[in-house]
């Protein structure tokens, strides 16, 4: 395979960079495993920040009903579960027919009960959906599978309280990952099929798919034609911030199925729901969600 083609610059980034030119030194910085807190702190403040100012300049406070919910969990913490819900005539809330089950990105670091609250909260007002916000738990406190055990055990709890949560199952369940959120929504669609499949469609969104010390170089027709080597210097995630992030999440093994989804065995993608990605050319983790595209396009 070779996705090579897609990382150079695109006339929209240049033109981006042009008017904004610290956006191509974001990611290059703070990188240090020690600081991770700290930068955790800064970015999940500065996006709650803009979230909620976004909130406020659309309206959507009022057509749409925000709450959290405890879901218990096995390690006996609670899972905050945000549950965003149109709000209909007369301020009463809406049940839709369909709910949509987001995880956010974030390299398991990043991400707050509130930080993607206008993201949410725009999906469920312009498409009449249940948006269900899973705020599975972060490095550097917690390590690998804290964040897949937590993704487990909210779905179990989605399946079994459907109705209370507004969410016909008749129509079942869609859901949606931007990057590492996007491979705990793949692990969950896997679950799912040897469940009940419930989950109709999927959205992955630059994913996160394969462990970086896992990468299958041996499938491309090249090693510094892979996403990985190409885009080591591209900003947002370059190669020290995505080792960062791997390495904050302390896994045994690289080669664990939980952080490897594009690369588990065909037996195990059978019946995949229909799925839509949305890839960046000049992302590190371009071929994750490419090579996982064209295996599940293989199988029909």
């Amino acid at each position: 395979m070779d996705f090579s083609k897609y990382g150079a610059p695109s006339k929209e980034w240049l033109e981006f960079i042009a008017r904004n030119p610290a956006a191509a030194k974001d990611g290059f910085s703070g990188n240090d495993i020690l600081e991770a807190s700290q930068l955790r702190q800064a970015v999940n403040a500065n996006r709650e920040v803009a979230s909620q100012k976004l909130m406020a300049e659309s309206g959507l406070k009022d057509r749409v009903d925000v709450s959290t919910l405890s879901i218990p969990s096995r390690a006996g913490h609670t899972i905050p579960l945000r549950r965003y819900s149109p709000v209909g005539q007369h301020g009463q809330r809406q049940d839709p027919r369909q709910g949509l089950i987001y995880f956010h990105g974030g390299g398991f670091l990043f991400g707050s009960e509130k930080s993607d609250d206008y993201l949410c909260a725009i999906m469920a007002d312009s498409l009449g959906v249940v948006v269900l916000s899973v705020i599975y738990r972060h490095t550097p406190e917690w390590s690998h599978p804290a964040p897949h055990d937590d993704t487990e055990d909210t779905m179990a709890y989605i399946e079994r309280s459907l109705p209370d949560l507004g969410i016909d199952a008749a129509k079942g369940l869609s859901v949606l990952g931007i990057s590492a959120g996007a491979g705990l929504a793949a692990a969950a669609v896997l679950r799912d099929l040897r469940g009940q499949r419930l989950i109709q469609g999927v959205t992955l969104s630059i994913p996160w798919l394969i462990h970086v010390d896992n990468y299958p170089f041996n499938h491309f027709v090249a090693s510094e034609k892979t996403a990985q080597m190409q885009c080591r210097d591209a900003p947002v995630i370059p190669w020290p911030r995505l080792k960062m992030f791997s390495d904050l999440l302390r896994a045994e093994d690289p080669a664990d199925p939980l952080l490897n989804t594009a690369l588990v065995p065909d037996v195990q993608l059978r019946n995949w729901p229909k799925t839509a990605f949305v890839v960046a050319g000049m992302d590190p983790l371009r071929d994750d969600g490419l090579l996982f595209s064209r295996r599940l396009e293989a199988l029909g």
